[in-house]
């Protein structure tokens, strides 16, 4: 068994940390840069907590903290898009809020439950955890359902926008999602070996929607700035 080491992560987490920072310290519409930064966040959050979980195999809470961590991506993410594609839609932003809410019980459900996580493998670059339980197909489909979300919702916001920033923005959203997305279904497929270890797969593979983020933010910025210099 190859031993775990951390590098990939503490380089994923140090540069999302940074593109986070970076998008909250110049200017930039709130209500675009906030959800960006926040998913930013919780993606280096989940690196970080992978290292220590790698330390220490054993604590199971800390494999689960990583969970409840992670969960809050696909609601960030359909909230970003929902701000750059229908952000006066009273009923969709309804629904998006709502799943705040399911992902707040879903992090209470996977913090209290210990049997969550039964036990965390670390080799190479990746942790496999064990799962059992109905809970965790729960959870899965929550996680999976929401990133399909921010993808077709990007689609239609881009369909629908009059924007040409607001659509290169959720085109960012969508690209980055399915930079993460497709290649963590294919290594799945590829080698059967790493079943269980999805997120952190998953995670490591999205430093592509970091970049794109990188990317949506320099744009905002330069958006915002040409704005303020015309006035």
């Amino acid at each position: 068994m190859t031993p775990y080491s951390p590098g990939l992560s503490v380089a994923t987490a140090l540069f999302e940390l940074c593109v986070a920072g970076w998008s909250l310290r110049g200017p930039g519409r709130p209500e675009i840069v906030r959800p960006t930064a926040a998913i930013l966040t919780f993606l280096a959050g989940y690196q970080l907590l992978e290292v220590l979980v790698c330390g220490a195999p054993s604590a199971t809470f800390l494999a689960r903290l990583a969970f409840a961590d992670v969960v809050w991506l696909p609601p960030f993410g359909v909230w970003l898009v929902l701000q750059l594609g229908a952000p006066d839609d009273a009923w969709l932003r309804k629904a998006a809020g709502s799943m705040f809410g399911v992902a707040g019980l879903l992090t209470a459900w996977v913090l209290m439950d210990e049997a969550f996580v039964r036990h965390t493998i670390c080799q190479a670059v990746v942790a496999t955890f064990r799962t059992p339980g109905s809970v965790y197909s729960a959870y899965g489909a929550f996680y999976q359902l929401g990133l399909f979300a921010m993808v077709g919702g990007a689609a239609i916001g881009m369909a629908h926008s009059d924007s040409a920033v607001a659509r290169q923005h959720l085109a960012d959203v969508q690209l980055g999602t399915l930079g993460f997305m497709l290649p963590s279904m294919l290594t799945l497929i590829m080698v059967p070996s790493v079943l269980g270890s999805m997120p952190s797969v998953m995670c490591h593979y999205a430093i592509v929607l970091a970049v794109f983020l990188a990317r949506l933010v320099a744009r905002e910025r330069r958006l915002v700035q040409g704005t303020l210099a015309a006035a």
